[in-house]
């Protein structure tokens, strides 16, 4: 079997060269390049064996062709989306669907007919901990402020960069300094930098904005950009998704997004559900996690590459742990191979 990996749109993807130098450990301009290690320490060591074990009894194959499974039975969308279908100007891609059952409704500002806006909510066990949603278009950016506003979101986390591969993916809806605030809905709402952007890892920028509206009311917001997940390909350093998640562990709701908010969204949230499982001491299973995510955010983990990451990431949080196996080690090394082929 030869093993493919899609991008986001389905299309075979390449991996970016890596840049010489740039490998792991090293700090940048005194940026906080790891987490402590004791940040991870209520995991379930059992759990996190166990998952390790299934997952190099799988092997790398095994887990491709389980992703092949999971996104045959789940692809087709038989849950109503009606709110989408009537609402075709502000969908960034007409084939990622927001399904009615668990769309974000826009509430506010009162007396305002336009309700909708591409995003669903995603639960952590009982928890509404994140709002899936596509990148904001031109048409949408007011909507995903009114967003924020509404469910006052403390932290926004954005997976991709505005230009990729030559295609816009989102819109610059975020103020890019403090002397450029942004005003929407007739003056209702401004969103002004009050701290200028730092990058705090390697590729995650962190910029710390404040909303305030027309009564003078005030919300701080961080917004974080992982500039270094491509559309083509899957991070590098596994470890950062977790060192991110760490930062917004006491946030919710989180706003979560990349150009369709399905993909890369997905992988991310999904990581969050599984180590929230193996903090519980559960059992964990990403094929069931998917599923689950699947059934609240529509087509939420695009690709087999995306899916495997996921795996890799635990498979590099049980290192952190210091579990360490023969099979472990094969497993990466054959993840490491099959990354290498689509290397440009």
């Amino acid at each position: 079997m030869t093993s493919t990996i899609e991008t986001e749109d389905g299309t075979q993807a390449d991996r970016p060269k890596k840049k010489s130098g740039a490998a792991g450990g090293k700090k940048k301009g005194g940026m906080t390049k790891r987490v402590a290690a004791h940040a991870f320490a209520e995991c379930n060591e059992q759990s996190l064996r166990d998952f390790v074990k299934a997952t190099t009894d799988l092997g790398v194959k095994g887990i491709m062709e389980e992703f092949l499974q999971l996104r045959a039975e789940t692809q087709t969308c038989t849950k109503p989306k009606t709110a989408h279908e009537g609402h075709t100007d502000r969908n960034r891609y007409k084939d990622v669907y927001c399904i009615d059952e668990t769309r974000l409704i826009l509430k506010w500002p009162e007396g305002t007919e336009q309700d909708y806006i591409h995003a669903n909510w995603v639960k952590i066990g009982e928890i509404p901990k994140y709002i899936c949603t596509q990148g904001p278009t031109e048409k949408t950016v007011e909507d995903f402020w009114r967003l924020v506003w509404q469910e006052k979101a403390p932290s926004i986390v954005m997976l991709c960069n505005i230009m990729e591969c030559g295609k816009k993916k989102c819109e610059q809806y975020w103020p890019q300094n403090s002397e450029t605030p942004i005003t929407c809905l007739d003056g209702k709402l401004t969103i002004k930098m009050v701290e200028n952007s730092k990058e705090v890892e390697q590729n995650i920028i962190l910029s710390k904005l404040v909303m305030t509206d027309d009564k003078g009311t005030t919300l701080n917001v961080e917004h974080w950009q992982w500039k270094a997940w491509p559309d083509r390909g899957v991070p590098e350093v596994p470890m950062a998704t977790f060192r991110l998640l760490f930062r917004l562990k006491n946030a919710c709701p989180v706003v979560v997004h990349c150009s369709a908010g399905i993909g890369r969204t997905g992988t991310i949230v999904g990581l969050d559900i599984a180590y929230a499982k193996l903090c519980a001491g559960e059992k964990i299973s990403l094929n069931s996690i998917v599923r689950d995510i699947r059934n609240q955010r529509h087509g939420s983990v695009q690709t087999d590459a995306q899916y495997l990451f996921m795996h890799r990431v635990l498979l590099a949080l049980a290192e952190n742990k210091k579990i360490s196996t023969p099979e472990m080690t094969a497993f990466c090394e054959e993840y490491h191979k099959v990354m290498a082929t689509k290397a440009g």
